[in-house]
């Protein structure tokens, strides 16, 4: 076995060579956390430690993956470790081999969220329909159930605190949330969430098991615990109650996963709960220029809650000062994108060096428009392709019909997402719209709706109704496509949106984005051919083209981890980044902050603040303001730039 500290800085071998004891290894961005943890397991091993008394859990399985990986570099023999994994990996073990204790003997069947949603709607049928029609969909009320269990807080204080829509529905909340958990117990299944519950069950009501488990994993490592929930929290101090030797990497300021249940507070007072802890500091970053870290450095120290720590960099080149791009529009702000990429994949850049985060998924749009017509190849880390979504193929759908009523893709698409009808049903209905004089009239007629299954006859009714009012609007000439995408929702796809599909705020959010981008354009034909020529350029840009030849679109929350030469950060605005909902609550406001602190340290050399003056919002243009995070920053730390339309 190499020495376990070998390669490692002044910081890191601190770090790794820490005595027994409770330990906070705060971990900047860029400074080798996964490095530190690995070589943790491997100065244990390397101590004579066994394998079989060392947890690591971390929070995805590709985490775990990498340090297996970096171990077997650094420890020879069959050192693999027995329990490493995610929490929700060891607690299924562990349910597994003690769930008789609490009458759950055997494997328990571990369903996943479409099975939850599945669950619950089943559940949602006993209600009145017109009770139905009110309540929010399936998919809302199980966020709101999961967040109030990973947070240890009733589903009545969490909808107050976090889903203040669902306030009118609080009774049925608590009675739904009751029953899902009675059904899945006497069906015998947990959902991920129940490995978490049931893994602290097990801690909390047999001491015997419990002394167990804390003579087993004598020695307790857990990666990024700033993301940890207060649910995984309790589990980690109940298992190192007795020899208090735990081992956290985290960084407080790379915290951004509330809305999962992540409490920082975990982190923050990591000292409090454990008095004796030693905590270290990696502050040495490996990936960025100095101008950048200067700039992240910045950031953060306007955050009130927060543990004291500097990121100094390992590179002495100083590189380009990170620059504010000042634009005129939001559509300006796509059109520099794509000048900008396009020029410099020519001077040879490769294109998976390159990175557009974003606060929120529909940004992207005008950016996936731009990229697709320059022919440059991208991928959507954040989800599918703008045109790939169900909610976005729906409209389109819609809007399809409007040219032709017997759309044979469009109608069957509409039909099948009217409850109760199925594939046969659809064909009979085709069938009989095609002796039809009028296509959208016929289906909201009675002696027409004979030929739909009775249960179905009110549904097809209704989106015959909702084609007939886009039709009407569509002919009086020169309509807004983006006028008719509003309604479309407007005149009931909003009720399918909600009923159908998951996220629908989300997804709704992204339709009135969708409109906005279209703004006065009115040739509906040429749209939908446009449509379509977007789609093929986007499938010829990237045939052949493999992820490192992809500029890389993303969420900020799902680029952390990850780094770029280059980074594009759009729509630094009020409103948008900070979102228009975390300005009111201090601790929201921390966390975006700390969204804006991630973001920022993805970049190696060349980081890019866009900010546009005006957007398309609610169907004319509007005036933007300035992120306030530029302001706390001050104009030292970044280069302003200012491009006019004609620059592109």
């Amino acid at each position: 076995m190499a020495s376990p500290i070998e390669g490692l800085n002044a910081e890191q071998q601190e770090a790794v060579t820490a005595p027994d004891g409770p330990s906070l290894v705060l971990a900047g961005a860029g400074s080798g956390k996964t490095r530190v943890l690995t070589h943790r397991v491997a100065y244990l091993l390397h101590n004579a430690v066994p394998s079989h008394r060392i947890l690591v859990l971390t929070f995805t399985k590709k985490s775990s993956r990498v340090m297996q990986s970096r171990l077997s570099e650094l420890v020879s023999g069959p050192q693999a470790l027995l329990w490493s994994g995610t929490f929700h990996h060891v607690g299924y073990r562990l349910i597994r081999e003690f769930g008789g204790r609490l009458s759950l003997a055997g494997s328990p069947v571990v369903i996943d969220r479409e099975d939850q949603v599945d669950l619950l709607k089943s559940i949602l049928e006993k209600y009145p329909e017109k009770t139905r029609k009110e309540l929010p969909p399936a998919s809302t009320l199980l966020n709101a159930i999961s967040l109030s269990r990973n947070s240890g807080v009733s589903p009545e204080d969490l909808v107050f605190d976090r889903f203040p829509s669902l306030i009118p529905f609080l009774e049925e909340v608590s009675v739904v949330a009751r029953e899902y958990d009675e059904r899945k117990r006497a069906a015998r299944l947990v959902d991920f969430d129940d490995l978490l519950l049931l893994w602290l069950k097990i801690l909390e009501s047999d001491a015997q098991t419990l002394t167990l488990l804390q003579n087993r994993f004598r020695f307790i490592l857990v990666d990024e615990y700033q993301d940890t929930n207060p649910l995984q929290a309790k589990i980690l101090d109940l298992l190192a109650e007795k020899h208090r030797s735990l081992f956290v990497v985290g960084d407080d300021s790379q915290s951004i996963y509330s809305f999962r249940g992540a409490h920082v507070e975990n982190i923050l007072t990591f000292s409090e709960r454990y008095p004796e802890a030693r905590t270290f500091r990696l502050e040495t970053n490996y990936r960025s220029t100095p101008s950048i870290l200067d700039l992240a450095n910045r950031i953060i120290l306007s955050n009130e809650r927060r543990i004291e720590k500097t990121l100094r960099p390992f590179r002495t080149e100083e590189g380009n000062l990170p620059q504010c791009i000042n634009l005129y529009s939001d559509s300006d702000q796509s059109h520099f994108i794509g000048s900008t990429v396009e020029q410099m994949i020519d001077r040879g850049i490769p294109p998976g060096e390159i990175a557009v985060l974003y606060r929120s998924h529909f940004l992207s749009l005008s950016v996936q428009f731009e990229l697709a017509r320059r022919k440059i190849p991208f991928s959507v880390t954040s989800g599918l392709r703008f045109y790939e979504q169900a909610h976005i193929k729906d409209v389109l759908a819609h809007l399809r019909l409007l040219e032709n009523p017997l759309d044979p893709l469009a109608l069957p698409r509409l039909l099948k997402m009217v409850p109760r009808i199925g594939a046969r049903s659809t064909e009979k209905i085709l069938g009989a719209l095609t002796k039809t004089e009028d296509v959208f009239q016929s289906m909201t007629e009675d002696a027409f709706l004979k030929v739909a299954p009775p249960l179905s006859r009110e549904g097809v009714r209704r989106l015959g109704s909702r084609l007939v009012l886009l039709r009407d609007l569509y002919r009086k000439g020169d309509v807004p496509i983006g006028l008719l995408v509003m309604e479309i929702l407007e005149s009931g796809y909003r009720k399918d949106l909600y009923d159908l599909r998951e996220d629908p705020e989300d997804r709704e959010a992204d339709l009135v984005a969708f409109a906005e981008q279209l703004g006065e354009q009115s040739d509906l034909p040429g749209f939908l051919g446009e449509i379509t020529l977007l789609e093929n350029l986007e499938e010829m840009a990237l045939a052949g083209a493999s992820e490192p030849d992809r500029v890389v679109l993303s969420t900020i929350h799902q680029a952390k981890g990850l780094e770029w030469d280059t980074v594009f950060l759009l729509s630094l605005n009020e409103g948008v980044f900070p979102s228009e909902k975390s300005t009111g609550r201090p601790s929201d406001l921390e966390e975006e902050r700390r969204l804006f602190y991630v973001a920022v340290t993805r970049a190696r050399r060349d980081l890019c603040l866009c900010v546009p003056e005006s957007a398309v919002l609610r169907g004319r243009s509007e005036f933007l303001y300035p992120s306030r995070f530029l302001s706390e920053i001050g104009s030292d730390y970044f280069r302003e730039v200012r491009y006019e339309s004609w620059n592109f």
